[in-house]
């Protein structure tokens, strides 16, 4: 009896399909059973063997690109859930974003920090590589340093559009490779409590710098600018304090411009931590909006 009650347990598990809109709020998607209303990141749970189907449902100036993870193509997709899945709709503006820099014949997919990291966390609570929704990208010390960073990996994008981040107060020129580095913050997400799933380490690569064809230098900590870069994700510095304790990475950073709807830098890195927030001890970009 033990064994058929062992046996009904594990056939009617829940299994859970995690669906990642990017860019966020651009598009809807519907999940079925449950027609469920999806816009950011949503996760449904089913027992296992339920039949999924995930479509998009509306679209608000834009165009639905493909699907990425478990499902592929441009229609809807359907599955028989078996185990956890995770699946990426890809939308893009209605209008084409072109490169800012003229060194970059890329077009920019519009996404965000927390998208880049996602929610998976290592044990010092930063944002693990398999985790962000750009799977598979540039890594490693072979991509670390390119001149010409390509537009995609595999059919992934790499180059993208973050607007309104926040410069960080740790921004820095690394004397060994000439690299301009610091941090990025999205100040916009106080429904996420983690800060290391919302800042980024970045670089404006010294190769470019020497190329001369990098941005200048940041503007003054508390900034918000939009920027566009690439997604890379550096594996020798993921248990790092200074790189939020991940690996993932804006790098090069091409292109930068002050975001629009004005700037307020003495209030800004502070809103990243709102009163009462908890932060990971030792939070990099907690210091900096503390002093």
């Amino acid at each position: 009896m033990l064994v058929t009650l062992g046996a009904t347990l594990a056939k009617h598990s829940l299994r859970t399909v995690t669906v990642i809109v990017t860019p966020s709020k651009l598009a809807t998607v519907r999940i079925l059973p449950g027609n469920r209303q999806c816009s950011v990141r949503c996760v449904a749970r089913y027992r296992s063997g339920t039949r999924v189907r995930v479509s998009v449902a509306t679209l608000k100036g834009a165009t639905f690109e493909r699907w990425g993870g478990a499902c592929a193509g441009r229609t809807f997709c359907s599955m028989k859930l078996l185990r956890n899945r995770r699946i990426v709709a890809r939308f893009a503006p209605a209008e084409p974003l072109s490169s800012w820099s003229p060194h970059v014949a890329c077009t920019a997919i519009v996404t965000s920090l927390p998208t880049i990291i996602g929610t998976k966390t290592g044990s010092n609570g930063g944002g693990v590589e398999s985790g962000g929704a750009f799977q598979p990208h540039l890594r490693g010390n072979a991509q670390r340093h390119l001149l010409n960073p390509p537009c995609s990996v595999a059919v992934e994008p790499s180059f993208v559009e973050v607007d309104g981040v926040v410069v960080g107060a740790d921004w820095e020129h690394v004397a060994s490779d000439g690299d301009y580095t610091g941090t990025l913050a999205d100040a916009s997400r106080p429904d996420i409590k983690n800060p290391y799933l919302k800042a980024v380490h970045a670089e404006i690569d010294g190769t470019w710098t020497k190329a001369g064809v990098a941005p200048p230098m940041l503007p003054p900590a508390g900034t918000k600018i939009d920027v566009q870069g690439f997604v890379y994700w550096d594996p020798g510095h993921e248990h790092q304090r200074f790189h939020n304790f991940s690996g993932w990475e804006l790098h090069p950073v091409s292109a930068w411009r002050l975001s629009a709807g004005g700037n307020d830098p003495a209030h800004a890195l502070a809103a990243i931590f709102p009163a009462g927030a908890t932060a990971p001890a030792g939070a990099r970009i907690d210091a900096d909006a503390a002093g």
